[in-house]
């Protein structure tokens, strides 16, 4: 494994609580990481909405009652204009059900790292596109999530696993929702006469386990398209992705992926095979281009994301700043509207216009919440964020072990996770880059990861120990060291943890050794970490990626 360029600061011992020591790492939308073969949420979001977008197309064949006997469809897949993985579709007819799998892989670069992903994903309808079955295999960290899902009586009944360990559930399952085959029925059934416009209720389950996902497709004329140097004459046609906010999201104040769009444009022939698919995701613009399983697997230079979604400032925030006061911006032309800002106990935020707002930090008053009474009772709204979920699979051996001796003899909620805090920062002594979205179970028996690994695990022995937990994915300042020398003035992206104490949510941050959050821990999305919207919950952060401009106005 290759030497973190950050190891010497990362290797630092505990340190005062104000002092902000460790590296954070930007190239990732919703988190501050960085890894040589493992996947990221930036990775595993694109995948989920081409996912989503692309198969609705696929295998369309001008006669309705022909059904596909081992059809099969190779793209080249590039991101930000350079070659960077492949997909694969297959789909057959297999006695009176019809399967459709959807193999992906792609790689980014991060300075001489190398992330990867690859998902695999089945599924498995009747003949007339009823759904009966999924499955979908994917890396969040070295060891696969597998989601298994059976369709009965109006019920999806859900099976997760990793490392052999199951969970299971059951949610509601609309009736409306249509897989790949059914997809391809309806857009045969609409045909590709421009003008032509409907919705599809598709499913994610890398989105969203408990909901339907909505895509709206439009038929437009036919254009010339360049295809791997060749022009050809396609109809594009327009499939926009509706993410609503999903409960559980929504009660964590997580709002701002409310009635966000994700669009693709697909040009297509005149079977309504998709040529070229583009999806748009602001800075990130991912292609694909049907070709050649040669073409397809020919090894390509992922593009390099790593400096280029920092957010440059005029000047540093002190350490010892209690309050600073934010101008937040989008530009004018940009079609985004800036994102309502959470309010949490640190932060509140003013809107000026559509593109525009003011938003106040302020530290918490710690020496308050160490008075907090030494027992509180959770109310019913908080009981999701004491629940096991698939990342903080808090029902693991080890994770209740850990979180009986990362507590040690602290009596009181703010002791317990003060002690929590140091605890986690400690235990993940392998301070690496290499670490994807690993879970709280794996990242305890790895003890590897960044701030993803630590946010993740510090959440999971919170909630073992009785404390409400969930996620923060924001922006906070880079500290001085070897990203940028000496001296550099930016934010980039980074993920913490909250914890609810004394009636109010409060930041604390494993990566960056800080109980006492500075006020640079700026919130763009709360996560509740739990199964339902898992990554849609990241989803308001892509608007902002390489668009947000910042202004330091006052500093306390």
């Amino acid at each position: 494994m290759s030497r973190n360029p950050y190891q010497a600061t990362l290797d630092q011992p505990e340190c005062d609580k104000r002092r902000v020591s460790t590296p954070i790492h930007t190239e990732d939308p919703s988190m501050l990481n960085h890894r040589r073969r493992r996947p990221a949420a930036i990775s595993l979001t694109v995948a989920a909405v081409v996912l989503t977008a692309i198969p609705t197309l696929i295998f369309a064949d001008s006669d309705p009652v022909k059904y596909p006997d081992m059809e099969e469809e190779w793209y080249v897949v590039t991101m930000q204009d350079a070659k960077c993985g492949y997909m694969r579709s297959t789909s057959n007819r297999v006695g009176d059900v019809i399967e459709t799998r959807v193999t992906m892989f792609f790689e980014i670069a991060r300075g001489d790292a190398r992330v990867s992903i690859k998902s695999d994903q089945l599924y498995v309808e009747s003949l007339d596109g009823k759904p009966k079955s999924f499955s979908l295999e994917m890396s969040m960290g070295e060891i696969p999530v597998l989601y298994r899902g059976v369709i009965k009586k109006g019920k999806v009944h859900l099976t997760t696993e990793q490392s052999g360990v199951q969970r299971t559930a059951e949610y509601d399952f609309d009736s409306e929702i249509k897989f790949a085959w059914g997809q391809l029925l309806e857009q045969r059934t609409r045909g590709l006469t421009p003008g032509t416009s409907f919705t599809i209720k598709t499913y994610e389950p890398s989105l969203r386990v408990d909901g339907p996902v909505q895509t709206t497709l439009r038929v437009h004329n036919k254009e010339k398209v360049d295809v791997l140097g060749k022009s050809k004459e396609l109809t594009r046609v327009t499939s926009t992705v509706k993410l609503g906010t999903p409960p559980a999201a929504a009660a964590a104040g997580g709002a701002a992926s409310a009635n966000m769009e994700v669009t693709t444009e697909s040009w297509v022939d005149d079977e309504a095979t998709p040529v070229v698919a583009v999806v748009d995701m602001g800075m990130l613009q991912v292609r694909m281009y049907r070709s050649t399983r040669e073409e397809a697997m020919t090894k390509g230079a992922p593009p390099e994301m790593f400096l280029n979604t920092f957010i440059h400032v005029d000047r540093k925030v002190p350490r010892t700043a209690v309050e600073v006061t934010y101008r937040l911006k989008l530009p004018k032309d940009s079609k985004n509207r800036l994102p309502e800002l959470p309010a949490t106990s640190m932060q509140s935020f003013k809107r000026i216009s559509d593109h525009e707002g003011l938003l106040t930090v302020k530290r918490i008053d710690w020496k308050a919440l160490e008075d907090a009474a030494a027992t509180e009772k959770p109310d019913a709204k908080l009981k999701p964020y004491l629940q096991a979920s698939t990342m903080l699979d808090i029902d693991d051996r080890r994770i209740r072990r850990l979180a009986r001796r990362g507590a040690a003899s602290a009596t009181t909620p703010a002791g317990k996770a003060a002690a929590l805090r140091r605890f986690v920062t400690d235990y993940v002594s392998d301070k690496n880059l290499d670490i994807g979205f690993a879970t709280a179970s794996e990242v305890a028996k790895n003890r590897s990861g960044d701030c993803t690994e630590h946010g993740v695990l510090l959440a999971a022995l919170a909630r073992a120990a009785g404390i409400p937990s969930r996620g923060v994915s924001g922006i906070v300042q880079v500290p001085d060291g070897p990203l940028g020398a000496e001296g550099l003035n930016a934010f980039g992206y980074h993920m913490w943890t909250q914890v609810y104490i004394g009636g109010q949510w409060v930041d604390i941050d494993a990566a960056l050794r800080q109980t006492d959050c500075d006020p640079t821990h700026i919130a763009l999305a709360l996560m509740p970490l739990g199964d339902e919207g898992m990554l849609e919950s990241l989803m308001a952060i892509f608007p902002l990626l390489g668009q947000l401009e910042m202004e330091i106005v006052k500093i306390k």
